[in-house]
């Protein structure tokens, strides 16, 4: 066997690159697809995988380009990716190598989904406080979804099934599509005024683009603020929408709300059966009880001579009445003694004869208070004609009476010669009466 016609594995795949790296139609390819398994280098580089529903293909995004996005990559974003086409030699795995990458419009709606759910999380409109108890056995049921749709007759017919006994109206509503957000508000909203016990909002399966009205924020928020408990069942089991969260109660598909609605008829004859058993034995338990008890009362031998039960009660009588006169006497005697005592203690301390002792106290010492007043009284008027003399003695007045006079000069006493000149005028003050002169001449004292 010629070896030199085999080529290594390195070889080919270097053929291989060369001509991936030369073919025109792969140096600029543009996709459409999902994030998978994103994962990001501490480098800067991105490693992830971009799929749909028919196949997968590895992608990286080197720093150079990476650093340039506007958003954060995630698993799930729909995105437009430009780059080219090459094969990794290593792993002999063709790849795609990202220059560009920017989220599809269906991408957006999930980035603005997301933003959603972490406000009205935040504001507790998720909290359980908020959901409302589902009716047991609701008489009127209210469903929005569309009159043509397999999900509503499917719902329709598990309803009948499980409860006929409840009441089905339906309110016609487009459930996809323009238009659809204002007419699912609308019909919850009517829905809400028509009194029923428990409101149903359901639509079949489909693209996510087909259930993106049940992600509207202003859908979600109208259900949680709906006075009638709702259940949603909006797509597959594996759909999940905004409304499901503010909704009271989520079942999987339309036909699980239905079953979630309304108790099962046959579990509910079940139970009746299962309680008219019990309540029968339970009746025969307490029939059988009395019966026994009514035998051996009958069988009590006093009831079979009841002038025993009479001669009973007549001795206990008569020993209860004994005994209340016997206590009736003791707390009698109780009370006389201890009245007689108080008497005893109020007589040992009547306060008369303190009030006399102390009123013949109240008159010496009113007697010793008045002699006191009577000698202080006299001292003083003693002391006050004393004084009285004095001030007499000291009286200019009475100093003038003696014959001596005082002069004034403007009203000012004139002590000394020397103060007075020629010409003033003066005023000289005698026992009785006045005089006024004028000063013709002064003479000083001669020791001046």
């Amino acid at each position: 066997m010629e070896n030199n016609k085999y080529l290594s594995v390195g070889a080919l795949t270097k053929y291989l690159k060369y001509k991936f790296d030369q073919d025109p139609y792969l140096t600029r390819v543009f996709i459409k697809g999902e994030l998978s398994n994103v994962k990001k280098h501490t480098s800067g580089h991105i490693f992830f995988a971009l799929k749909d529903g028919n196949a997968v293909i590895r992608a990286i995004m080197f720093s150079r380009s990476a650093n340039g996005l506007k958003f954060e990559p995630e698993d799930g974003q729909s995105v437009l990716i430009q780059g080219r086409i090459s094969i990794y030699e290593s792993s002999g795995q063709y790849q795609i190598y990202v220059d560009e990458m920017e989220i599809d419009g269906i991408g957006l709606l999930f980035e603005q989904l997301e933003k959603d759910k972490k406000e009205l999380a935040e504001k507790g409109y998720f909290d359980a406080v908020h959901k409302k108890p589902l009716p047991r056995y609701p008489e009127n049921i209210t469903i929005i979804s569309s009159e043509t749709s397999a999900a509503y007759r499917d719902m329709l017919t598990t309803l009948r099934r499980r409860y006929p006994f409840v009441k089905v109206s339906l309110i016609n509503t487009l459930m996809q599509g323009r238009g659809s957000r204002q007419a699912v508000i609308e019909s919850l909203d009517y829905a809400d005024g028509l009194g029923s016990d428990l409101v149903i909002l359901a639509r079949g399966g489909g693209s996510i683009e087909d259930l993106w009205t049940f992600n509207e924020k202003s859908v979600a928020v109208k259900v949680f603020e709906m006075h009638t408990p709702v259940i949603t069942g909006v797509g597959h089991e594996t759909d999940t929408t905004l409304v499901d969260f503010l909704a009271d109660a989520r079942a999987a598909t339309p036909t699980a709300a239905a079953e979630l609605a309304v108790p099962d008829r046959r579990d509910i004859k079940d139970n009746l059966e299962k309680s008219v058993t019990f309540m029968m034995r339970s009746i025969k338990n307490r029939i059988t009880i009395h019966k026994n008890r009514l035998e051996g009362l009958s069988n009590y031998y006093k009831l079979k001579n009841p002038g025993l039960l009479y001669d009973q009660q007549t001795e206990k009588l008569a020993t209860l009445r004994t005994n209340l006169d016997t206590k009736t006497d003791l707390i009698l005697r109780d009370k006389r003694y201890r009245q007689t005592g108080m008497s005893e203690k109020v007589g040992y301390r009547n306060p008369g004869p303190r009030i006399a002792r102390y009123k013949e106290i109240l008159d010496e010492t009113g007697m010793k208070l008045d002699g006191k007043m009577d000698d202080q009284v006299g001292g003083r008027k003693r002391q006050l004609g004393g004084t009285i003399e004095l001030l007499n003695s000291l009286s200019p007045t009475n100093t003038l009476l003696r014959g001596y006079s005082f002069t004034t000069r403007d009203g000012d006493i004139v002590r000394e010669a020397r103060e007075l000149s020629p010409g003033d005028e003066i005023e000289t003050r005698l026992a009785e009466g006045k005089v006024r002169s004028k000063v013709t001449e002064v003479k000083k004292d001669d020791r001046e």
